[in-house]
């Protein structure tokens, strides 16, 4: 076997058996360390938003992602009238 055929032999033997295992491991371990993150950020963020500011953040997050599928905002403004309309009564 000459030096050539080895060499082709190895490069097909690593990039056949070897390579996919190992970027399939490193894939799953990149999606755990995302997930991790995301979970660390969600507890940071969890306790450092005061409770008073935590309702309006979700009234935010969902005016956003209501302008994002293209809701009209006064749909949900209508509904905030109302309630602080009841309060002042």
């Amino acid at each position: 076997m000459s030096l050539k055929n080895s060499l082709q032999e190895r490069i097909r033997w690593f990039s056949e058996d070897v390579l996919p295992g190992a970027l399939s491991d490193i894939g799953t371990r990149v999606e755990r360390f995302r997930e991790r993150l995301d979970h660390i950020n969600c507890s940071l963020a969890e306790r450092a938003l005061p409770e008073e500011r935590k309702s309006r953040v979700s009234e935010l997050s969902l005016n956003r992602k209501a302008r994002e599928a293209g809701q009209k905002l006064k749909v949900v403004k209508g509904a905030k009238k109302r309630k602080q309309a009841n309060r002042s009564d």
